[in-house]
């Protein structure tokens, strides 16, 4: 499947489930924190100076979020963005570009592990090898609670799945 079939499967899946989803307790808890983990995450790059240095970057040599990147989110990943009340960009920014980063950066906010924990070696330079652990710890948490949410989203979906199938009357 590639990413816009992933994209459109994400949005089927969220005008399908979605009300169901966020009025699980769980769920709703998971993307709270989540959102408050990837907040920390980006408070935390901010402070130390790596979203500067990659803003530089993209703007004397190009970025690091390469046309590849975008083939590592999954539906779940990006349903997940719906659930945080991200919409999902329609055009690429950048032709060689990944189809999710736009002029400011990402355009989503929940993110695969590359994204997250990918760091250049200019950025390891210029933030030490302290910060640089300090953020993984702190990434760590983002990653965790948004491992999660996918399989507890992944549970959900396919009870949801067999119910309907249930209800209709089709065999298992």
């Amino acid at each position: 499947m590639n990413f816009e079939e992933r994209i459109w499967r994400a949005e089927e899946l969220y005008r399908k489930y979605g009300k169901i989803l966020l009025q699980d307790d769980e769920i709703r808890n998971l993307l709270n924190k989540l959102n408050f983990a990837i907040e920390k995450t980006w408070d935390f790059m901010r402070k130390i100076g790596v979203t500067e240095v990659c803003r530089q970057c993209a703007l004397e040599t190009g970025s690091c979020c390469k046309r590849w990147v975008e083939n590592e989110h999954d539906e779940y990943i990006l349903l997940i963005n719906l659930l945080l009340g991200v919409k999902l960009p329609r055009e690429r920014y950048k032709e060689d570009g990944c189809f999710f980063v736009g002029p400011n950066g990402c355009r989503i906010r929940a993110r695969e592990v590359i994204c997250v924990t990918f760091l250049c070696d200019r950025v390891k330079e210029k933030i030490g090898e302290r910060n640089e652990i300090e953020l993984q710890k702190i990434a760590g948490e983002e990653l965790e609670t948004c491992f999660i949410l996918q399989e507890k989203i992944k549970r959900k979906l396919s009870s949801l799945d067999n119910k309907l199938e249930l209800s209709c009357g089709i065999p298992q």
